[in-house]
């Protein structure tokens, strides 16, 4: 890694730091409270401060460049020029998950799976990131050649294909509700039919539409979810695909 590479990593100013509110307040509005940090009073008043906003691009084309090398060594030198000591090089380190997936395992019938950042594990297709650590050997491999290896369809490719199918006027459907707690899904170019128990919801109560619906209905393996869960999941039969006016790839 080259010495200089924090520079170049924060090169950027931090987004509103020509117009946010200065964090060192003279008032506190709250009657009667000892103390309080700036960065709270100033959340209280105006909803929003500072943020980092660092440049990642050199951080992401180093991590492309170590392929095949130990992960153990890389991220020991990525640890001698990003320290701990300090918050913005921490937060640049945070960052290091969103391009390789280092918590890979391998489970008993022999196939990989990763968890994303909210600890639900994933198969390889579902990975977001382009590298990953290999827990048999600890170097750092690619994800899309492990997905060719498996012959499965990577996710970004998938969504790279649906942007080019839109570009070119045609309709991308991969999803499909039919009541509340049943819908049609898409997947690897088959139809399938999902039932839940209860209509789709998130941790905080709000109600899955769109890609997040798609996401959670399509997972090959749901996070436990205290209200609801999918209780049958059958591929359409071609009389169906035909009710339905659908077909498969």
């Amino acid at each position: 890694m080259r010495e200089d590479m924090f520079k170049v990593i924060v090169e950027r100013p931090r987004w509103g730091s020509r117009h946010a509110t200065r964090s060192k307040l003279r008032h506190d509005r709250v009657p009667g409270r000892k103390r309080a940090t700036g960065r709270r009073m100033v959340l209280e008043r105006e909803g929003w401060t500072k943020c980092l906003n660092e440049n990642l691009a050199p951080l992401k084309r180093y991590l492309l460049k170590q392929v095949g090398r130990p992960w153990d060594k890389v991220y020991s030198e990525i640890s001698d020029h990003l320290d701990t000591g300090s918050t913005v090089k921490q937060h640049v380190r945070d960052h290091l998950t969103d391009f390789i997936l280092v918590k890979v395992t391998v489970t008993r019938d022999g196939s990989f799976v990763a968890g994303n950042h909210w600890g639900q594990p994933l198969p390889p297709d579902r990975w977001w990131a382009e590298l990953y650590v290999d827990p048999q050997d600890g170097l750092i491999k690619r994800t899309d050649k492990l997905c060719r290896k498996l012959r499965l369809q990577p996710l970004r490719a998938k969504v790279r294909e649906d942007h080019k199918r839109r570009a070119h006027g045609e309709r991308v459907h991969n999803l499909r509700c039919l009541t509340d707690t049943r819908a049609l899904v898409k997947l690897k170019g088959r139809w399938f039919q999902v039932d839940t128990d209860y209509p789709p919801e998130d941790r905080f109560g709000r109600r899955l539409r769109g890609r997040a619906l798609f996401e959670a209905l399509s997972c090959r393996q749901i996070d436990p979810n205290p209200y609801w869960r999918i209780i049958a999941k059958h591929q359409l039969s071609k009389k169906e695909l035909k009710t339905q006016k659908l077909s498969n790839d």
